[in-house]
């Protein structure tokens, strides 16, 4: 099976390659960025901007894929809030860029989505809840997820919530890796106690997404895990499984870091469809960062 990851060097992307286990698939991986990445026997990697119309279609009728993730896209709520029209270019009409070449092949499509659809006020959170986000970013996944269900393709929406994990070194930090580095260092770490999640590691996303292709279980899903806790409560078990000083660690309420945009306050999620449909159980936290200590960092 030929399957397209866009944003292959994100953090998503890269935990969906990490985690494939059938020899059947062929993988095309697009990224944007300053560097290189090396083809292998089973990756074949292509520069190329989700809003260039003639690369995609060129690669669509050269790989044929049957299956496309779409992880590529801005993910900070703060640069999409300051650069709206960039960001509504790359992460609506990149997707319909997508969605138009997908129509044209008969390919299979599935949309990474956010927590951030959510307002936050109404924890937990399944998949039947309204989207009401309460800033643009929220907005703009939102519209990503109209656009993907309005589509004549056959499609899946996944709803990962705060992952974390090992990022490429070149790549966006995560919320872990962030504060790792700090308190490396023994820099102080500011943290929300203000803001609840079912933290997700990362790997446990992409294995969701591989049970949805290999399953055909293509639906709506929250994908989340098990503890529902604070980012301070979060970043303090990480510090805690990673051996470093959890006293650098300092609670703070939103506003702190001056901020361009809210977020919601909790979002935390209902994890029962998952469970259910794509016989996942939930990781518990200190479960999954134990796991990301033993992996080596890219």
């Amino acid at each position: 099976m030929r399957v397209l990851i866009t944003g292959g060097t994100g953090l998503l992307g890269k935990a969906l390659i990490e985690t494939i286990d059938n020899t059947n698939y062929e993988i095309i991986a697009t990224y944007l960025g300053n560097y290189n990445m090396e083809d292998t026997t089973r990756i074949k990697y292509k520069k190329l901007d989700v809003r260039d119309i003639d690369g995609y279609s060129s690669l669509f009728r050269e790989c044929k894929p049957e299956v496309v993730v779409h992880t590529a896209g801005i993910g900070s709520p703060d640069y999409a809030e300051k650069n709206k029209e960039e960001t509504w270019a790359i992460n609506v009409g990149g997707t319909q860029n997508i969605l138009n070449n997908c129509e044209r092949h008969d390919s299979k499509f599935i949309y990474v989505s956010s927590n951030g659809i959510y307002d936050g006020n109404k924890a937990p959170y399944s998949e039947n809840d309204k989207a009401e986000p309460i800033n643009y970013y929220g907005k703009i996944k939102v519209e990503g997820e109209r656009i993907t269900q309005e589509s004549r393709v056959i499609n899946a929406i996944i709803r990962p919530i705060l992952m974390y994990g090992w990022n490429y070194s070149f790549e966006r930090p995560n919320i872990v890796t962030l504060s790792l580095s700090k308190l490396q260092k023994g820099d102080k770490v500011f943290a929300y106690n203000d803001v609840y999640a079912n933290p997700l590691f990362v790997q446990s996303c992409a294995e969701a997404i591989w049970m949805v292709i290999e399953e055909g279980k293509y639906d709506t899903f929250n994908i989340g895990g098990k503890d529902g806790l604070s980012v301070y409560e979060f970043i303090k078990k990480a510090a805690k499984i990673f051996e470093l000083d959890a006293n650098l660690i300092i609670p703070v309420q939103q506003g702190f870091f001056n901020e361009l945009t809210k977020r919601p306050k909790d979002t935390s999620y209902n994890t029962e469809k998952m469970q259910k449909i794509l016989k996942l159980t939930p990781l518990p936290v200190a479960e999954g960062l134990l796991l990301m200590k033993k992996m080596k960092r890219l």
